[in-house]
């Protein structure tokens, strides 16, 4: 007998749920972590809430250590210290192409040895890369489940002819029904969040499923693609002699004459220290989708304003919204708030699809015959649903119990996988009926 349509899309919802629906999990959680992955590195770094912040006295040290340690580099990049990230973080390009990078204090411009805790970064790099594993195997992986997932979500829509009646109905303690219940609810009430989010996420990293048209066109460097679509460059034929740059005062002053008084993001200079000097001042505040933040560039020799060099072509702007979208820089603390709670939102809907069909087969197995795979699922099941936010709770943890010095060993996420694959063990040798509860217990003992 031949399938209906919606009966094929719900056999493909259900099995690339499963084969998919504990990474889907993780990418979820760790991504709603991530829109406070910056509150999280300040609290993980307890120098940081002594710090205060003076912008000029920041980017004033930040020249000066420049001008001492690397007066003939190709370029600078100074990330000006904020109240969100207290420091100095400086980057320049030495003579022969390689890169160096200091993180200083913002009022002294001596260099700072922090702790080697990753903070925030850590769920956010393992959100779109894993850990552990090279980086472009690992963006790979997640790309490809981003593409499970909205094959998942689509086939999911089609497979629910009432979605929308589906969604004003909540069955409590009816088994089966109620898991299906919840998950046709927590689907629908976010469902254009969790399209946006995957669709994004796939198309920030098209490069990773579709290289071959970056290397066509960039044969020798295929990601000098990434440096075009932000900049347009303008060619120069003179070739640069040494000159001095005018004090960093002077650009700070036009700046506030256009912007007012402002916070600034980053400061770069290009050829630093010549008459060809180049330096580009970037606002802080952000609230486009676009990620388009202000910008004045400068000849640092002489003073005169330069033309805007940023690429506003449509694909430019396009790749500029996707980036957008799905980080949120531009999200206010309402909108980030809503935006979390949305990724948790998804956390809940991948959840119950796993265990409505982990239930499903329990109560198939009426003799209950042992089943190595609906025995692997279950476990799976806890130790993701469970295992993963109690791991996450003892990085938090072990940032407060271990100290970190630079250099050390990040105990941390030492502790992160060694819970969470002990939760994993935990469940291999926990029987059925108190699988749940012995997890539970195992994650509220760690809040």
């Amino acid at each position: 007998m031949q399938k209906s349509i919606r009966q094929s899309m719900a056999w493909l919802h259900a099995w690339l749920g499963l084969s998919f629906g504990w990474l889907f999990f993780a990418i979820f959680l760790m991504g709603s972590v991530s829109y406070y992955r910056h509150d999280i590195s300040l609290w993980m770094q307890p120098q940081f809430a002594t710090m205060q912040v003076q912008q000029n006295t920041a980017i004033q040290s930040a020249f000066q250590y420049l001008n001492t340690h690397a007066p003939d580099a190709k370029s600078w990049y100074i990330g000006v210290a904020s109240p969100e990230h207290p420091v100095n973080q400086i980057y320049w390009q030495k003579a022969d192409g390689a890169y160096e990078s200091k993180t200083l204090d913002a009022n002294t411009g001596k260099e700072l040895t922090l702790s080697s805790t990753q903070g925030g970064d850590f769920f956010y790099g393992f959100h779109f890369q894993l850990f552990g594993i090279p980086i472009m195997i690992g963006r790979l992986i997640m790309t490809i489940a981003a593409l499970m997932m909205l094959i998942t979500l689509i086939s999911g829509i089609i497979t629910h002819k009432k979605i929308i009646t589906d969604f004003f109905t909540l069955r409590a303690f009816k088994g089966p029904r109620s898991y299906l219940d919840f998950h046709n609810v927590t689907s629908v009430i976010a469902l254009p969040f969790f399209l946006t989010m995957t669709f994004t996420g796939l198309a920030i990293f098209f490069y990773v499923l579709l290289p071959d048209g970056l290397k066509k066109v960039y044969p020798d460097n295929p990601f000098q693609y990434f440096e075009e679509i932000r900049t347009i460059s303008v060619p120069n034929q003179a070739t640069a002699q040494p000159a001095s740059m005018l004090p960093n005062e002077y650009f700070l002053q036009k700046t506030e004459q256009l912007w007012g008084k402002t916070a600034f993001d980053n400061i770069s200079i290009k050829q630093p220290n010549t008459d060809q000097a180049q330096i580009t001042v970037t606002e802080l505040k952000d609230h486009s989708i676009t990620r388009n933040q202000a910008q004045l560039s400068f000849n640092a020799h002489t003073g005169q304003f330069l033309q805007d060099t940023r690429n506003h072509s449509a694909i430019a702007t396009l790749n500029a919204s996707m980036y957008g979208l799905h980080m949120a820089t531009f999200a206010q603390p309402l909108l980030r708030l809503g935006l979390f709670f949305s990724g948790l939102l998804g956390c809940a809907m991948i959840g119950s699809g796993l265990l409505l069909w982990s239930l499903k087969r329990q109560l198939q197995n009426k003799q209950n015959q042992f089943h190595f795979g609906h025995y692997l699922v279950n476990r799976l099941n806890v130790s993701v649903i469970i295992g993963l936010p109690t791991a996450m709770l003892s990085y938090l943890y072990t940032n407060r119990l271990v100290d970190l010095p630079a250099g050390s060993p990040n105990y941390e996420i030492y502790s992160f996988f060694t819970v969470w694959l002990l939760t994993f063990i935990c469940a291999l040798c926990t029987p059925q009926k108190w699988l749940w509860k012995s997890q539970l217990k195992i994650g509220r003992a760690h809040v």
